[in-house]
């Protein structure tokens, strides 16, 4: 009977075992095209913000540039503006390779966010063996095979990248202080509320490029989309302004 009874607890047993499992491999497989279904929408964000910008569709919508449009769709979206340049970045380089792409079987679920650093693979190593690559390898094996010194930079936020050697961050009692060149360029708070300090971060490290055009970067916080239309209408004229009096001079 005992003998019996065993039978019975270890099929039971294993049974739940097997649905355990089956349940396990359910939820990956729904991960899997869950993840599947997020790089594919990047994508498409992507190609549709390139249309929106090429075919200047935002003044369709009431929008005096892209700019504003972006503005308008993070606030909306709760997303950086950071993030929405980056997918606008991704639909070009896309659109811009697209033929080389799907001949390599590269698709929109292939992890779109690999191709940023296509630019920068194309420029140090054949291409056939770069697109054959950003098919097989995950986005580190892509972007460390991207990596080199004969890169041409072609965006400030590629700059920034390029000039990171360049750039050190130290953190003491009071802040964050930032270095370029060994030169101590711009301080944070570190009591500034998380969201603002994670706003300013890429700003200060962007803003380090200028430093070698001799330029100037101020950093502006605004709290909505009508401040930033009052904002960018002064900002404008007086940057035309600013112009037209060097012209004369």
């Amino acid at each position: 009977m005992s003998t019996i009874n065993d039978n019975i607890d270890a099929s039971a047993v294993a049974d739940e075992a097997l649905a355990a499992e089956a349940t396990a491999s359910a939820v990956l497989a729904g991960i899997l095209d869950t993840i599947k279904a997020i790089d594919h929408s990047i994508l498409s964000i992507g190609l549709g913000l390139v249309k929106v910008r090429d075919e200047k569709l935002f003044r369709d919508l009431g929008f005096p540039h892209m700019s504003a449009y972006v503005f308008f769709l993070a606030e909306q979206s709760q997303k950086n503006r950071s993030s929405i340049y980056k997918w606008l970045q991704i639909g070009e380089i896309y659109q811009k390779h697209r033929t080389d792409l799907e001949k390599a079987g590269f698709m929109g679920n292939d992890s779109p966010t690999k191709l940023p650093y296509l630019e920068r693979a194309l420029a140090l190593h054949p291409k056939d063996e770069v697109f054959t690559n950003i098919k097989v390898m995950t986005q580190r094996e892509f972007a460390v095979f991207a990596k080199g010194k004969a890169v041409k930079v072609t965006s400030t936020e590629e700059a920034a990248l390029d000039s990171r050697d360049e750039i050190s961050e130290k953190a003491d009692t009071w802040g964050h202080s930032f270095f370029y060149r060994d030169m101590e360029a711009a301080r944070v708070n570190k009591d500034l509320p998380r969201r603002i300090y994670k706003m300013l971060i890429p700003a200060i490290r962007l803003s380090f490029n200028a430093l070698d055009k001799r330029s100037y970067v101020v950093a502006v916080h605004l709290d909505n989309y009508r401040e930033y239309q009052r904002f960018s209408k002064i900002a404008v004229e007086a940057r035309e302004q600013m112009r037209a009096n060097m012209k004369g001079d």
